[in-house]
């Protein structure tokens, strides 16, 4: 028997399709004007959670990139991999992994 690490990537994504789903939401309820639908909140209420939603996406973005196996680089194309910016960010993102890593045994034949 050997111990191997499995990501579960499915629950991650659709936590990340809910998040973008909940960022349009706080977008259009930023506007002062031309505001699509109700009002539920205010402009700058909304303008604050739609930051907080940012970095949080931006963040699980690359720890489904990390998983999947992915360098910074290729998850976020702007920057090279030696001066990314995400590199300040790996111990977060390192707890976001951790968050959706299961321990599987597999049998081993030889």
């Amino acid at each position: 028997m050997e111990t191997i690490v499995k990501y579960n990537t499915r629950k991650l994504k659709s936590e990340i399709k809910e998040l973008a789903e909940k960022q349009r939401f706080f977008k259009n309820q930023r506007k002062t004007e031309k505001i699509k639908g109700d009002r539920f909140m205010s402009p700058l209420e909304a303008a604050w959670k739609h930051q907080i939603g940012r970095e949080n996406l931006r963040l699980r973005y690359a720890a489904y990139g990390v998983m999947r196996g992915k360098l910074f680089s290729i998850t976020e194309n702007k920057f090279a991999e030696a001066e990314h910016p995400l590199i300040e960010f790996r111990t977060k993102i390192d707890k976001i992994v951790e968050e959706y890593a299961e321990l599987v045994e597999v049998e081993v034949e030889s």
